[in-house]
């Protein structure tokens, strides 16, 4: 059956929902009347136990949504919940199941295994709507004369027809129409002939029908469409109409309407679509950006988050207004999707060349990785934001595309970096710390051999402190650390052993001469006065200098030939570099 063009449902652009066969739509109207059909009935049974079972039957606790509190629950979960009674009516609980999923209520005799010796009257009541679950309350029941009524109750009841014919006159009143019509509808015959069937349609459909109806009888041709129509009991029905045109025959001129049943297709498709809107407004509210590429890294879809993270709220916000015009212009299903490019425009290039080596990886060999890229804030201010790339594979296990998630990290990175920072360096001078100093001698003593270290220690340090405080003291290791650096090359590396204790590392050392001539600088930087805040310090170092000479020697031997070295400076109380070994 072919859908007409203002029917047909319109057609989303998140990723596809399972259908779910259990899920039952309902107004709010019917939802409430049945929660409050549960209170009516825990009212007039205070004994009442209840129990919760999920749409394929297995006893879960009642959610606490309901919000029904102080009766006792079946503690039983994991299970069916008609294995909870005697063998023998275990059939009525089945067919008062199919029931309540038909129709919303059911009621039930049974006897539990637990006490087989005692009836129990049931009320199961379709919940899944709005809390998941179909609720049975059940109570003592010592009613015998009404438990053959409960059986036949709950024994499957005529297949109720899902097609059926009316024919009716120029002017839309029905002259006539078939038993199947009639047990669709619930009225009676008399009921419906002479009346005209607009009446009984949706509001929101009477349009579409008036429509077909003049097109039909003007052209003569067949006219189908989908609409609800109204039954006697208050429900309304979705039936695939189809109208066919014989007024022009002489015996019996009359319009023929056929109808087919398609409530449960439009229950599961409403059922979908809210699953679907339902999907979309959590992937819209997520905290990660979301971007969905195919195989040929085309953008399939990505949230408003993403935008915000990747363009900032001002360029989102220009995207969203571009996007509105472009629907209003082309229509609803005009896409608002941005390309990749505009996407990646805010990445630095070392960041874009990341994400495109990830993407390279995930697409051609379907690897999952995560990966973290620099990008460009408002004012141009770096942001780090951390990528996880996941392919998306079909059972085959061929790469379709991939999804990706992005985090903007930017205060967790400059944390760790803090962390990370204050780990390696001396809180005082910046300088780097003991074992930092340490690791990184080592690690250039495993790559290089022509290095070399200068131990640097000052001269009546506790004589400042002692004079002008600690304040003071601090001061003059800060100064210390300043010019140090400035009498290094940038190649050369400052640590900080501790008290007034400092070692250079100099790297690419070809000979002695180069390395006393870069101890001589720094003794000579450190040697005069130093202005303080608030006084003025006359400043002298003693300086040792080691260098890697013929065979292998570790971090350790190395500085400490250069701590022998500054002894000896020491000694000679001139402030010069004294060379280990010499």
């Amino acid at each position: 059956m072919q859908f007409p063009n203002n029917t047909t449902p319109a057609s989303v652009t998140v990723p596809a929902v399972a259908r779910e066969e259990d899920v039952v739509v309902l107004d709010d109207d019917v939802a409430r009347n049945r929660r409050r059909a549960a209170e009516a009935v825990l009212r007039e049974h205070p004994d009442a136990v209840l129990f919760a079972q999920t749409p394929d039957g297995l006893l879960v606790p009642p959610p606490a949504t309901i919000g029904i509190e102080g009766y006792p629950v079946h503690a039983t979960t994991g299970r069916a919940g008609v294995d909870l009674f005697v063998a023998d009516d275990r059939m009525a609980l089945v067919r008062a199941w199919m029931s309540v999923k038909a129709d919303g209520v059911a009621d039930a005799k049974g006897r539990l295994r637990s006490d087989p010796g005692r009836w129990m009257a049931l009320r199961l009541l379709d919940l899944r709507f709005l809390h998941g679950v179909v609720l049975t309350i059940a109570w003592p029941s010592d009613d015998e004369e009404g438990l053959e009524d409960h059986r036949r109750a709950a024994a499957p009841s005529s297949t109720t027809p899902r097609f059926c014919t009316r024919k009716q006159d120029e002017e839309a009143g029905v002259l006539d129409c078939d038993e199947a019509y009639v047990q669709m509808f619930g009225y009676a015959r008399e009921e419906v002939l002479g009346q005209p069937t607009f009446e009984r349609v949706h509001a929101a459909d009477q349009a579409r029908v008036i429509e077909g109806w003049i097109a039909m009888v003007a052209t003569g041709r067949t006219q189908m469409f989908r609409i609800r129509m109204l039954r006697k009991d208050g429900s309304w029905l979705w039936v695939d109409t189809t109208l066919h045109n014989y007024l022009s025959d002489d015996v019996d001129p009359h319009v023929l309407a056929e109808c087919i049943d398609v409530s449960a297709e439009m229950a599961a498709q409403e059922a979908l679509q809210d699953r679907e809107e339902l999907l979309r407004n959590l992937l819209e509210e997520m905290p990660d950006g979301l971007l969905q590429l195919d195989g040929g890294r085309k953008v399939v879809y990505h949230n408003t988050r993403l935008l915000q993270i990747l363009l900032g709220p001002a360029r989102t916000a220009e995207l969203h207004a571009h996007a509105s015009a472009a629907a209003a212009e082309l229509g609803a299903g005009a896409s608002a999707v941005v390309e990749l490019p505009v996407l990646l425009a805010s990445l630095t290039d070392e960041g874009r060349a990341g994400f495109h080596a990830v993407l390279d990886r995930a697409l051609g060999a379907g690897v999952r990785a995560d990966v973290e890229l620099d990008a460009y804030g408002p004012q141009g201010t770096r942001r780090h934001l951390l990528v996880k790339v996941r392919p998306l594979r079909r059972d085959s296990g061929v790469v379709t595309g991939v999804i990706a998630s992005a985090l903007d990290v930017t205060d967790s990175a400059l944390a760790r970096r803090e962390l990370e920072r204050r780990a390696t360096l001396d809180a005082l001078t910046g300088a780097l710390n003991r074992a930092s100093i340490a690791a990184a001698l080592a690690a250039e003593l495993e790559q290089s051999a022509e290095t070399a270290v200068v131990y640097v220690d000052l001269d009546e340090f506790k004589a400042i402190n002692d004079t002008h405080g600690h304040a003071a003291g601090d001061e003059v290791l800060v100064k210390v650390a300043e010019l140090l650096k400035a009498a290094m090359r940038s190649s050369d590396v400052l640590g900080r052993l501790g008290g007034d204790e400092f070692l250079v590392l100099l790297r690419g050392v070809p000979n002695l001469e180069v390395a006393m001539s870069a101890a001589t600088r720094m003794a000579d930087s450190l040697r005069g006065a130093c202005e303080l805040a608030g006084s003025t310090v006359d400043l002298r170092a003693s300086v040792g200098v080691a260098c890697v000479e013929g065979s292998a020697v570790s971090a350790e031997e190395l500085v400490h030939r250069a701590d022998s070295a500054m002894y000896r400076s020491k000694q000679g109380r001139r402030g010069l570099p004294v060379l280990a070994g010499a």
